[in-house]
């Protein structure tokens, strides 16, 4: 028998019905042949609900009980839809991220998973049962609750796939696939048949919100596919895998963006390179990510980072400011990034130059950011981010005719 890891997002157990709607899908992979190991994420906006009440009770809740609270939303889910399999006929048991052998390191609000001890899952299923394990969230060392941030559910369901050696994983969301951008806001969005690890890897680091890149990297690691498909059809979805069916005619994949970010320029540095590499440290130890961009005189370092991160950020460069070197830094808000997805574009240089005229032309003011050989990334104000990206769709021909045959299902 296979063992097949299904991931449920938040919008597909939103309500009683969608549970028992997802139950019934869970069910058809069961009567497969298969094993089947279930993660589920918090009921529709329940995280954001639970994250409001916090604020009502303190200004500045400290993250360890933050993680208590939140990790609450996805224990009612798993018990919720364990209820609903066991109504169907089916033998199920729910796991919280501690009990399914989940242990994370101890940063509290972003965790990464270090182990996974699989024998109580595997217990289960050889008994004949469907495995329900709640998402987003371990347990440290010390025995504490931790949660793995935003997108966390997708991180589980894959890092469990692959520690179980599991056949795929497939995603279930609101979309039928990923697009090439985010179809509720760039209309002429085409869905992809099929992509490269590493492909997704790009599209999910820098903005494609369909899976999260922790995900993708434990997939790619165990050569575990995955499909990202509709909790509401049947159809095929998006295949992730080593080899794409994708054309190497069209360099560029997609167009994906992200708001809510703030910058922090940093000026009067001793050492461009080196400091860069050493706030990267700094903030690693907290699993804070950024992009960099500097100044043409290259004597600023800017950081673009998630707003929530912005106050944890400042307190960590502060605390090594005689080690890094620098004189002041000063803070910018209501930003956001877009960012140019394709393979190798650093074999294409005529795209960085193509990307920077058309936000020019477009008067969106921008800065571009030090990026990686699979994309070219804008920083824009939070209010042009949607209109960046529809130019760039366009202007990279990835809402033409001719570009959607190739990247879309027929």
């Amino acid at each position: 028998m296979s063992i097949i890891v299904q991931k449920f997002g938040g919008t597909s157990v939103g309500s009683a019905s969608n549970i028992k709607r997802m139950a019934s899908r869970v069910i058809e992979e069961k009567n497969k042949g298969n094993e089947v190991v279930v993660v589920v994420s918090a009921m529709g906006d329940t995280t954001d609900t639970l994250t409001r009440l916090a604020s009502e009770v303190s200004l500045q809740p400290q993250k360890r009980e933050m993680d208590m609270l939140l990790s609450t939303g996805e224990q009612v889910t798993i018990a919720l839809l364990s209820m609903a399999l066991q109504e169907k006929g089916s033998k199920s048991i729910s796991f919280t991220g501690g009990q399914a052998g989940i242990h994370t390191d101890s940063v509290h609000g972003n965790a990464k998973i270090k182990t996974i001890d699989s024998k109580p899952i595997l217990r289960e299923l050889d008994a004949g049962k469907i495995v329900v394990v709640a998402g987003f969230q371990g347990v440290t060392d010390e025995g504490y609750i931790s949660t793995l941030g935003r997108g966390g559910s997708d991180t589980t369901a894959a890092a469990l796939a692959a520690q179980l050696g599991a056949e795929r994983c497939d995603i279930y969301t609101d979309v039928d696939g990923v697009y090439t951008s985010d179809p509720r806001y760039i209309k002429k969005a085409a869905k992809i048949s099929s992509l490269t690890y590493d492909d997704m890897l790009n599209l999910a680091a820098r903005g494609a919100g369909v899976l999260h890149p922790r995900s993708v990297k434990h997939a790619k690691k165990h050569g575990i596919p995955m499909v990202v498909r509709s909790s509401l059809t049947k159809e095929r979805g998006t295949f992730i895998n080593h080899s794409s069916k994708r054309s190497d005619r069209y360099p560029v994949i997609g167009i994906v963006f992200q708001g809510e970010r703030t910058s922090i320029t940093i000026s009067g540095l001793a050492d461009f390179s080196r400091e860069q590499s050493a706030i990267s440290s700094v903030l690693a130890t907290r699993n804070i990510e950024c992009d960099f961009f500097k100044s043409t005189q290259e004597i600023e370092l800017t950081l673009l980072l998630q707003h929530g991160d912005l106050q944890e950020s400042l307190e960590l460069i502060s605390e090594k400011k005689e080690q890094l070197k620098f004189d002041r830094f000063t803070t910018e808000k209501d930003l956001a990034k877009v960012a140019v997805i394709g393979s190798n574009i650093r074999t294409h240089p005529v795209i960085q130059g193509k990307a920077a005229r058309e936000l020019a032309a477009a008067r969106i003011d921008f800065k571009l950011i030090e990026d990686s050989p699979g994309s070219v990334t804008a920083a824009v104000k939070q209010r042009d981010m949607h209109r960046a990206a529809e130019l760039l769709h366009t202007a990279f021909g990835l809402d033409v005719p001719e570009m959607r045959k190739v990247v879309a299902i027929h």
